[in-house]
């Protein structure tokens, strides 16, 4: 199986935006909670005027047009990603938001800003896909201002369980190493590294589920997935419509996939809780 932060795996996830759209739209339409993603995140952010906020990792950037009509005046926010082709998607999402102050292709162990330059930095689902967590948490807090934040949403162990099993029925050689996220910076772990470089460390779960009922996002769904261990290699190009018909037979068996969402967000800052 391959390392799930090869250069060839985090191209095939993150060269263009496809795939995390495809799971994004699945949680806009089929999410089970009230309260949704976007307005959890904001919720905890708790924005003030006049804030200069970096994000690392910014993806396709369709949180910042959703909540765009929430922002307080005077805030600069500065999107980023390790991806050129994310960063593209991402001005093409917001480039009317005028209180974004910068796009930049940033590596999260090279953040290249001064000392105490940011009020809130944010690295939402990517920490695990950092070669060196505690390099990039270094350089995290050192871009903070003594008094900020930084927010990291991340998963657990039982995320998605069902798409594994499902994964397995198609092909139980299917290894989708969604774990191994986890065991690099999930929510069984985070506190420990972040307990390092902040005073205080808290961490909030979002209490949510999948209920897909339809057949055409649930194929989008599970084949965004490919790119993660070795799914790519066991469903290649050629097997893709026989693998939409195997999902199709599950779908069909309740008229619905529900899938677990383990997820949830630390908040970490050099003042004491």
């Amino acid at each position: 199986m391959q390392n799930i932060n090869s250069p060839e795996q985090l191209k095939e996830q993150y060269g263009s935006s496809a795939n995390l759209e495809s799971r994004i739209t699945a949680k806009r339409l089929f999410s089970t909670t009230k309260l949704g993603w976007a307005d959890f995140l904001l919720q905890n952010f708790q924005l003030q005027p006049n804030q200069r906020v970096l994000e690392l990792g910014c993806g396709s950037a369709v949180f910042w047009k959703h909540v765009a009509p929430k922002m307080p005046k005077g805030v600069r926010l500065t999107l980023s990603d390790a991806s050129p082709g994310m960063i593209d998607t991402a001005k093409s999402n917001t480039n009317k938001l005028k209180f974004i102050e910068e796009y930049a292709v940033i590596d999260a162990q090279n953040i290249p800003y001064d000392e105490n330059t940011f009020d809130i930095v944010i690295a939402n689902y990517m920490l695990y896909h950092v070669p060196n967590v505690e390099q990039a948490l270094r350089e995290i807090s050192r871009v903070l201002k003594p008094k900020g934040s930084f927010f990291a949403a991340t998963y657990g162990k039982d995320n998605l369980k069902e798409v594994k099993d499902i994964f397995g029925g198609f092909d139980a050689r299917i290894q989708p190493a969604l774990n191994d996220l986890c065991d690099v910076f999930g929510l069984e772990n985070g506190s420990a590294y972040l307990a390092k470089y902040f005073d205080c460390v808290q961490c909030k779960r979002y209490e949510n589920s999948l209920h897909i009922t339809e057949l055409k996002p649930l194929v989008d769904y599970f084949l965004s997935y490919r790119g993660m261990g070795n799914i790519s290699e066991m469903i290649p190009e050629g097997d893709i419509p026989r693998f939409a018909d195997y999902i199709a037979e599950v779908f069909a068996k309740n008229g619905y996939v529900g899938i677990t969402q383990d997820e949830g967000l630390f908040v970490a800052s050099g003042c004491e809780c």
